[in-house]
């Protein structure tokens, strides 16, 4: 969960739609609130009737299947950049559609079981219906590299991590406050990002 300092540094407006919903999110203790409502599937969800869709970071799917995964794979073969078009054919509890626009590539998008977050904050943290790509330009250089290549560099801020490779799966970081953000890479194949003082010190394979 994101602490007030943190929110603080991410007082620029185009990240706001972030720092509100992890904000919302850190008011749930784990394995003791109960959970908020779901995604109805019956119900006119933002995503569905909005004609605008954005990714809001990074997405690295699985380019051969079209598939990605609530646990955030970061998959090598295959980026779509965050503030791309999309829109989405689909939507439940279990998981989400969408075209990219620009190249008519359609993917599915599920909800693992080890999600611990509703579907709704989960879409909510990588989807939208504004995204301003200029942000990307308010950070230093080492993050903007970061941000353009979909990866994680070191030197680079938290904020510009989330940007470049999304949310860590939040069974194994349950917290943004932590200094060691796990990844994956695949199923077996895990990645840790270490952070010193807000900023990446080391990548661990």
């Amino acid at each position: 969960m994101l602490s007030a300092a943190l929110a603080r540094d991410f007082a620029m407006p185009s990240l706001r739609l972030l720092v509100s919903l992890a904000l919302a999110s850190s008011t749930l203790a784990l394995g003791c609130a109960p959970p908020p409502p779901a995604i109805d599937p019956n119900a006119s969800h933002p995503l569905r009737a909005s004609s605008e869709v954005y990714t809001l970071v990074n997405l690295h799917p699985d380019e051969d299947d079209r598939e990605l995964s609530s646990v955030n794979y970061l998959d090598d073969d295959g980026l779509i950049p965050l503030c791309t078009p999309i829109r989405v054919t689909f939507l439940n509890t279990e998981g989400l559609d969408f075209t990219v626009l620009s190249s008519g590539r359609s993917y599915h998008y599920e909800f693992h079981k080890t999600m611990k977050e509703s579907p709704s904050e989960h879409v909510a943290k990588f989807f939208g219906t504004s995204c301003d790509a200029s942000v990307v330009a308010t950070f230093d250089e080492i993050d903007q590299k970061g941000i353009r290549e979909g990866k994680a560099l070191e030197g680079m801020s938290k904020q510009a991590v989330l940007l470049a490779i999304g949310y860590p799966p939040e069974h194994e970081t349950p917290s943004l406050e932590e200094d060691r953000w796990r990844y994956w890479e695949s199923t077996f194949d895990k990645v840790d990002v270490i952070f010193e003082n807000g900023r990446v010190s080391k990548i661990e394979d």
